[in-house]
């Protein structure tokens, strides 16, 4: 019997031994269901966190990318971490040059350090500091330079940032507006000028008639007399262009298809040509269909009428002239392009001042005059030139639909 309460209270520890067991398994599975409920919606928020940071990468990448300036990010040791699109297209370096490389090799500054490494080191910021990029082709771009210090959300120092802002253009405007008021002064003084001699050379030309009358038929001064005529008239023709230059015009705009035009101010030079001039140099007209403009024939004539004169002069042992006309979005183009002897880039840039001229007889203000006719009819002109492969002379006005 003893053996038997034995098994008896031996069983029941047993069985209460396994049921707090099963309790105690139970409420682990149970833990293990709430961990893991929790478990799931901890992973479902850091994916969301996650995303959100990619996102939000993702958008101040795309605006770094979209801003006008170029941003660079260099680390601790001077090497660039970020180059966004605007910084390529300054430097004309590819990010994939210049990442990971030393800021101070790829853009060194003479007599110092560049603006962002001396920031990183002395933890003074620079605002608006003017100053030149040697870009990638050894070619000098103005900039605007702005730096700071990079920190992380704690305040410990991660790198610099420079934002670099391209002024190739405003220094072109400022060199212009300059270039214009000097301009402007030459041709207030011209034009007194001009009016000054125009008198006395009209008194001139009167006696020099009046002596050639005087002179008998067979005379040999009347030759010396015709030759200061000329250079009389060469003299008139100067003080004219110098009036037309400084004086304001009102074109007399009115719709007419350029071909026309164009057709008939060629055909005109050519019939002014002299005879050896038509044998060597060859004229070509091509229009690409119609091409109609707000014109003053009279001016538009003029300014192709100097532009063929200047072709011709720069095809001495001939060669050929074309006329081509076209139509590219809201604007009317004509090129004069020929063979000629071409221009040298500093006398392509100097084209169209005035009273700069390579030619012993020339006075350097046909372009002027040129670019002056075609700005009154909302145009522009430009000129491409090589040293022995010709030059072409672009204008563009307003098409009309």
């Amino acid at each position: 019997m003893n053996g038997e309460k034995w098994l008896a209270r031996a069983l029941r520890s047993f069985q209460k031994t396994t049921d707090g067991l099963r309790s105690a398994y139970m409420a682990l599975q149970e833990e293990m269901l709430r961990l893991n409920v929790e478990l799931e919606e901890r992973n479902r928020s850091l994916q969301r966190s996650l995303a959100e940071v990619q996102a939000l990468k993702g958008y101040l990448s795309s605006v770094l990318e979209s801003v006008a300036d170029g941003v660079t990010v260099v680390d601790m040791e001077g090497r660039i971490t970020i180059f966004n699109r605007a910084a390529e297209r300054i430097t004309g370096y590819d990010r994939r040059e210049v990442l990971g490389k030393s800021y101070r090799d790829l853009f060194p500054v003479e007599g110092g350090e560049p603006p962002i490494l001396e920031t990183l080191m002395t933890g003074r910021e620079v605002r608006g500091k003017r100053r030149e990029v040697l870009t990638r082709e050894g070619r000098k771009v103005p900039v605007d330079s702005s730096t700071a210090v990079v920190r992380d959300e704690r305040g410990e120092k991660l790198g610099a940032v420079e934002v670099l802002r391209d002024l190739s253009e405003v220094k072109a405007l400022e060199e212009q507006l300059e270039r214009s008021r000097t301009l402007a002064a030459l041709g207030e003084m011209a034009a007194n000028v001009a009016h000054e001699v125009r008198n006395p050379l009209g008194a001139i030309g009167g006696y020099l008639e009046l002596l050639e009358r005087d002179m008998e038929a067979g005379d040999p001064k009347r030759r010396l007399v015709r030759k200061m005529a000329e250079g009389l008239a060469r003299l008139d023709r100067i003080v004219t262009n110098l009036l037309t230059y400084t004086r304001p015009l009102t074109p007399d705009l009115r719709e007419r298809n350029v071909k026309d035009v164009a057709e008939e101010a060629l055909r005109f030079f050519e019939l002014g040509c002299e005879e050896g001039v038509r044998e060597k140099v060859r004229f070509s007209l091509e229009f690409s269909g119609p091409v109609r403009a707000y014109v003053d024939t009279e001016l538009f004539q003029q300014v192709l009428l100097n532009l063929f004169s200047n072709a011709v002069q720069a095809m001495p042992d001939g060669g050929e002239l074309k006329v081509k006309g076209y139509r590219e979005g809201d604007w009317a183009c004509l090129e004069v392009v020929d063979s000629g002897v071409g221009m040298s880039e500093e006398v392509r840039l100097r084209a169209f001042d005035p009273f700069f001229t390579t030619r012993a007889q020339g006075v350097g203000l046909g372009l002027a005059l040129v670019q002056k006719m075609v700005h009154l009819h909302g145009g522009e002109i430009s000129v491409e030139s090589d040293l022995g492969k010709g030059t072409k002379f672009l204008i563009r006005i307003p098409a009309l639909a």
